[in-house]
């Protein structure tokens, strides 16, 4: 598809890009079925329904997942189609793509014995964090567009320190999940991504995202 040019590229070895295709190719595979992008149900003609085709085993897990069930929105229970969603892929994808833009935009390498990275899908407190922290002087900021509205992502590189970073991923046009016990309301939620010092990152536990959510909603 012509949305699919101008992907940024990094170099990686090929044990993480193993893991990182294992991992995209299962969520470009499950969050279509919840997308509000435009493009939806071409991706799911055209893209899902092949790679379904070839994974017996997810195409299986869907299909036996697949149920119509109460949802809290907005403080009222109602009825809605959703399918079942490993939402602990999606920090484990994030962290190889908050790692590649680090590098794609401003050439900088983790050190693995002083930084680290974390992601994650975030629950409104940490949406507010990062929010806040995009909002403060920065050494650069950039913006992206992928696909027309099916990857949006924002970043900014830290002062002080050039392995910090924060980012903020907007997925699908919008995905409505549910099943987070700490936050039970199906709501559209954004994922996070830090890149900082070890130390950062502890001081930050709990402004993710509690748990991943565990349903992603049809819409």
């Amino acid at each position: 598809m012509s949305r699919r040019e101008n992907l940024p590229k990094v170099p990686a070895c090929s044990a993480c890009n193993g893991i990182k295709s294992g991992h995209e190719h299962y969520l470009t595979t499950v969050l279509p079925f919840a997308s509000n992008h435009q493009d939806a149900a071409a991706v799911l003609s055209q893209m899902v329904e092949r790679r379904l085709e070839k994974n017996a085993k997810l195409k299986n897990r869907l299909a036996a997942g697949h149920r119509q069930e109460l949802t809290l929105q907005n403080g009222i229970f109602v009825p809605a189609m959703t399918l079942p969603f490993d939402g602990d892929r999606v920090g484990e994808l994030f962290k190889f793509i908050t790692q590649g833009l680090l590098y794609h935009h401003f050439k900088i390498i983790l050190d693995r014995q002083r930084h680290g990275v974390w992601a994650g899908f975030l629950n409104r407190p940490g949406e507010e964090m990062h929010r806040k922290l995009l909002s403060q002087n920065a050494s650069a900021r950039v913006t992206g567009d992928i696909g027309g509205g099916a990857f949006v992502y924002e970043g900014a590189q830290g002062v002080d320190f050039p392995e910090m970073s924060i980012w903020i991923f907007h997925l699908f046009g919008g995905i409505r999940v549910s099943g987070d016990d700490h936050e039970p309301e199906a709501m559209i939620r954004l994922v996070g991504g830090v890149t900082a010092s070890q130390r950062v990152l502890r001081l930050l536990e709990g402004g993710e995202g509690t748990d991943s959510p565990t349903a992603a909603q049809l819409p």
